[in-house]
């Protein structure tokens, strides 16, 4: 259990709907969307306010200063932040999301350590590394490892307390093959490394960190399988192979709806050159913001729904009757349902620019950051335009990739 002081700030802030207070925050995350252009990540000050709110901890067991929310609420908050800005929002799922993750098979002591401090934020950087790198190797030191290792895609990494680093991504210089652990390393021990300069999440700051003959000691080590089922919290989230999949598709959600909430308000607005009406007035632009509103909600039903019904097929922990991994039947539409949503929301976010005409080109319309962002998250390998491939082979006969249902990466 983590100090009475969490708890209390925990039970003091959901006096207040958190969706509410995201609303209350929408000047301040849009200013922090704004300046995060500017810098490429997240500023630290936007950081310490998101915190303050909770956006980081809600994911998180209540026995550990959480809220314990299940899918389809982390869903809803995760869309209504990127819905204001998707660097943002993906600075949300990802800090939210890896926080939860690593708790999965961590100790219960471990999990109080990492997660007495109100703010703590983990980042992970897992992908292929940026340039010159050490390495991706890792040895026996005593009873630790020594790191000499390089990876990619760490969002939010400037504003996290630890790096968590799994096994399966490192080499044992002994042996060849994988390490046999997980590793966390204490911010003062990772190294950013400035690699991030892309047009799309601009603002997520998702840089490469670098770890150069670093010490873990015992004590921080995780098993192999960090990210394997749960068999100690009971929200059947830290059992969803799909959790680090859903919270992707949230942020292309909310990406999507705040496109259409953009362009509905330059409708209301423009006259178009040449033209005597508004944007609003013409029969062309009305078919098209419902076209976009039915793509958007039946891309979000159908995530939601699959979500709950995989959340309800897995129920409590085994040992109180429940599964500790779901069935295929189960598995594949929600995982299906979140590719999909990326997809669909790219193409209508694509749809609105374009009939936006040169506004929606300017620096300064946010249906231009918004194009980027979609087009960004769509490309993330868990949501990608290959799981309708991989997918799609099992229902003409082929077996189901393996080692397809459990999470091998954030």
């Amino acid at each position: 259990m983590v100090r009475d002081e969490i708890l209390k700030r925990r039970d003091e802030i959901e006096k207040t709907p958190i969706l509410e207070r995201i609303e209350a925050m929408k000047d301040t995350l849009a200013a922090a969307g704004d300046e995060a252009q500017e810098l490429r990540h997240l500023p630290a000050w936007a950081s310490k306010e998101m915190a303050a709110q909770g956006l980081y901890r809600f994911a998180l067991p209540r026995e550990l200063g959480g809220e314990d929310l299940r899918a389809r609420e982390q869903i809803e908050i995760l869309e209504a932040v990127a819905a204001i800005d998707g660097s943002v929002g993906w600075c949300v799922q990802i800090s939210s999301e890896i926080n939860a993750l690593v708790i999965r098979r961590m100790s219960r002591e471990f999990a109080t350590e990492i997660f007495n401090e109100w703010d703590t934020v983990v980042c992970s950087g897992h992908g292929p590394a940026n340039g010159p790198n050490p390495g991706r190797l890792a040895r026996r030191d005593g009873d630790g490892w020594r790191l000499n290792y390089q990876g990619s895609f760490a969002s939010n990494c400037h504003n996290a307390n630890w790096n968590y680093l799994m096994g399966p991504m490192v080499n044992d210089e002994a042996t060849g093959e994988p390490a046999q652990a997980s590793f966390m390393v204490p911010r003062g021990e990772f190294e950013i490394i400035d690699t991030w300069d892309t047009a799309g999440m601009r603002g997520s700051g998702s840089q490469d960190v670098l770890m150069a003959d670093c010490y873990v000691p015992p004590e921080h080590l995780l098993p192999f399988r960090s990210l394997a089922p749960s068999e100690t919290w009971s929200n059947p989230t830290y059992r969803n192979p799909t959790h680090a999949v859903y919270n992707k598709a949230a942020v292309a959600l909310g990406v999507c709806r705040g496109a259409i909430d953009s362009f509905i308000e330059l409708a209301t607005e423009k006259t178009p050159w040449g033209l005597v009406s508004k944007l609003k007035d013409q029969a062309q632009i009305q078919y098209r913001i419902g076209e976009a509103q039915a793509q958007y909600l039946s891309a979000r039903t159908y995530v939601l729904d699959t979500q709950d019904r995989l959340e309800a097929h897995m129920g409590p922990l085994p040992a109180d009757g429940g599964r500790l991994a779901p069935e295929w039947e189960y598995f594949w539409p929600a995982l299906l349902a979140c590719a999909h949503a990326a997809q669909s929301c790219r193409e209508v976010v694509s749809m609105l620019n374009n009939t936006a005409g040169t506004t929606g080109s300017r620096m300064d319309s946010p249906l231009e950051r918004k194009l980027r962002d979609a087009h960004q998250s769509a490309t993330h390998a868990l949501i990608s335009y290959r799981h309708y491939e991989e997918l799609g082979k099992t229902f003409v006969g082929h077996e189901q990739p393996p080692g397809y249902m459990e999470l091998t990466r954030a």
